[in-house]
């Protein structure tokens, strides 16, 4: 159990490193060669990999052939990056997506197995490595696509210690998903809520005379909600079952827009809707896996699709409608979405 949590909770750290060397600095590596427009592509085709790949699960089992050979590809993509040629790159992101469909899902089933309602404990350090890294590297004037590549490389050290036999099962059964329908389709209008809040919410602030330095305390003030909840979740989650934190999860996350459209400006409130990022994220993700794993045979699979439709599919959609619908009633919006998932959960 204590070399599974080692094991689990380096993994998380590497990985979420590694995203946010993703999120927050490749984007700016690659606006000196392509322009707005074909960054937002770029920056799509990981999302769409990690929606598309668990379809091809149905019939295909994740073995050990299978799970090395993610490991071995997206290392090979992630040296594809270093060129300059837009559709390369872009098979490298749509690569190393689907990559990350088979081993990030089959390694949080191995999670949940081992750890069950302590799962928050060992997640926690991928929130940590997500802020460290951020925090830190915002000081070097470095090439962080080698950083990309170096940390992809030890995060995949890290995950083939989840090759053993005893970690690799034959689960070949197919996802009935109108067993759960009202969570799937829940899970799309929650995510789809979050385009505004991760493409718009710095822009909004800024709109509203909150100035830069206060918007990274901001964004800092979500990342600790989530890293102090995950480390207590373990005393009080069991308590109820998991639909339970899902339903106050998707409600708190409506009251957590309102509060911004509301409230614009206002430095105290807007810090304190952050806080609900406890629940937004940290709550509902972990309640939203006991949930998949107490209810679907296959765990693999519903891990792989629970990614894929919330974190692939839904958030290309919440990129795009946030687009749209931007100007001061975003978030009015946003947290109407996200009553909508509340209400077909009751």
């Amino acid at each position: 159990m204590l070399r599974e949590f080692i094991a689990l909770s380096l993994y998380y750290f590497l990985f979420f490193a590694l995203i946010g060397d993703y999120v927050i600095f490749m984007p700016k590596m690659y606006s000196v060669y392509f322009t707005p427009a074909q960054i937002g592509i770029l920056f799509s085709m990981l999302p769409i990999a990690r929606f598309l790949t668990p379809f091809l699960f149905f019939k295909l089992t994740i073995n050990k052939k299978i799970f090395l050979s993610a490991l071995t590809f997206s290392i090979f993509a992630s040296f594809l990056l270093i060129n300059k040629n837009f559709y390369l790159i872009s098979f490298a992101f749509f690569l190393i997506g689907a990559c990350f469909s088979v081993i990030f899902p089959y390694i949080e089933t191995i999670a949940v197995e081992k750890l069950k309602e302590n799962y928050g404990r060992a997640r926690v350090y991928g929130s940590l490595g997500f802020m460290l890294f951020g925090i830190i590297f915002s000081y070097f004037k470095i090439n962080f696509i080698y950083i990309f590549i170096i940390l992809m490389i030890c995060t995949n050290i890290t995950a083939l210690y989840f090759l053993e036999d005893k970690y690799v099962k034959k689960e070949n059964r197919p996802i009935n998903f109108f067993i759960a329908w009202k969570f799937w389709f829940a899970l799309i209008l929650m995510q789809i809520s979050f385009g505004g809040f991760y493409n718009f919410f710095t822009i909004y602030n800024l709109n509203h005379n909150i100035p830069k330095e206060i918007n990274g305390w901001l964004w800092a003030i979500g990342v600790i909600a989530e890293i102090l909840i995950f480390l207590i979740q373990h005393k009080f989650i069991k308590k109820y079952p998991p639909l339970f934190w899902i339903k106050i999860s998707i409600f708190l996350t409506s009251i957590r827009w309102l509060m911004l459209y509301l409230f614009a400006g206002n430095i105290i409130l807007i810090a304190l809707s952050q806080l609900l990022h406890a629940f937004s994220f940290a709550i509902f993700h972990t309640s939203a896996m006991l949930y998949l794993f107490g209810i679907y045979k296959n765990k693999t699979l519903a891990q792989q699709f629970y990614a894929g439709i919330g974190y692939g599919f839904a958030a290309f959609l919440g990129s795009v409608i946030s687009g749209i619908l931007y100007g001061e009633n975003l978030y009015l919006y946003e947290s109407l979405i996200a009553m909508a998932g509340f209400l077909i959960m009751l």
